[in-house]
């Protein structure tokens, strides 16, 4: 019944934006899918973290950054974190994945940590290519 009224939120959220004359769609969509993460509402901030990973190619959410940095690092549930996690790396926001790669030196769970140095490692070689591997974060290094 929860997750019910999760979608219809979301379904409002949507619906409202994509109604609001004068704006770009995408643009709405953003600013809505921003407002549903920073809500204290859990369903509806898991329902925008799935439909910003879809979208995430028309979508300018990178205010939502710290919301998701907080989700990423207080939630209980290792599957959210783990979807903020990749959240954080499709809104390609460079003080997130410079948050995630600080993060590995705290990260007790070991999947979360690979994954994240996948993350970090995949964001670095797309959006920041350098010419010498310096940059890569590597599972192997000493915590």
């Amino acid at each position: 019944m929860k997750s019910l009224w999760c979608v219809v939120l979301v379904c409002l959220f949507v619906c409202n934006g994509f109604a609001q004359a004068g704006e770009n769609k995408w643009d709405a969509f953003s600013k809505n899918l921003v407002r549903a993460v920073q809500s204290s509402n859990e369903g509806l901030q898991i329902s925008a973290m799935r439909m910003i990973i879809r979208y995430s190619n028309n979508l300018d959410v990178k205010d939502a950054a710290f919301d998701l940095v907080r989700i990423f690092r207080n939630h209980s549930d290792q599957r959210v974190r783990r979807l903020a996690m990749v959240t954080l790396y499709q809104i390609q926001d460079d003080w997130a994945m410079y948050f995630l790669r600080r993060n590995r030196q705290f990260e007790k769970d070991e999947s979360i940590l690979r994954q994240s140095c996948c993350i970090v490692n995949a964001y670095y070689r797309k959006y920041k290519p350098t010419s010498d591997d310096e940059q890569l974060y590597l599972i192997s290094e000493k915590r």
